[in-house]
């Protein structure tokens, strides 16, 4: 008759190895999204520093994309089908945003598809931040910036949240300061 020591000793490399594999699983896309909101959730509950000085955490443009995936795949009933950006230098980001048009009851006015693909300058102030749109196309041809505004009214009416423009500063998540991007990363002081 085997005891409860010997059976554990026995045991435990088989949960071990077994975790081993279930972490190994998780892909590099989630691993990225979870450190990222691993990083957000730590900034939120990190303290000031004594001597006021500010720290700063980098997000590579993979985990941001990840991140944005991850939470994407996590909403329901969402009127966003996928975005992405492309962190640049000198504050600027560029990307594409897909909106889910029969949501929107835009289908019949613009088409099925509502892939825009924007370029602008991050700018941040007092915790908030903004995007300004240098340009904008739908479904690869130039439209104004109006034209995207206008359907994040309509996704902002969709989910009952109140309605605001591209041009309005927006809230960090707390505890972050302010952004910086460049080529390829964002980095948050907090």
């Amino acid at each position: 008759m085997m005891t409860r020591i010997n059976l554990y000793r026995r045991v435990w490399p088989f949960f071990l190895i077994a975790g081993l594999v279930l972490l190994g699983a998780i892909d590099r896309q989630t691993q990225d999204a979870l450190k990222v909101r691993h990083l957000l959730k730590t900034i939120q509950s990190t303290p000031p520093r004594p001597d006021g000085k500010e720290r700063s955490a980098e997000i590579t443009q993979p985990e941001v994309n990840a991140y944005i995936a991850w939470r994407l795949a996590h909403e329901k009933n969402t009127v966003i089908d996928a975005m992405t950006v492309d962190l640049l230098d000198d504050n600027r980001v560029a990307g594409k945003i897909r909106f889910d048009a029969a949501r929107l009851n835009l289908d019949a006015l613009l088409g099925e598809a509502l892939n825009f693909d924007f370029q602008g300058i991050v700018t941040t102030r007092n915790r908030e931040a903004r995007l300004e749109l240098i340009s904008v196309s739908l479904n690869g041809q130039p439209v104004q910036p109006e034209v995207l505004d206008y359907v994040i009214d309509l996704a902002a009416a969709y989910y009952g949240t109140p309605v605001s423009g591209l041009n309005d500063w927006y809230a960090l998540p707390e505890g972050i300061n302010r952004i910086a991007v460049k080529k390829s990363v964002a980095v948050l002081y907090y």
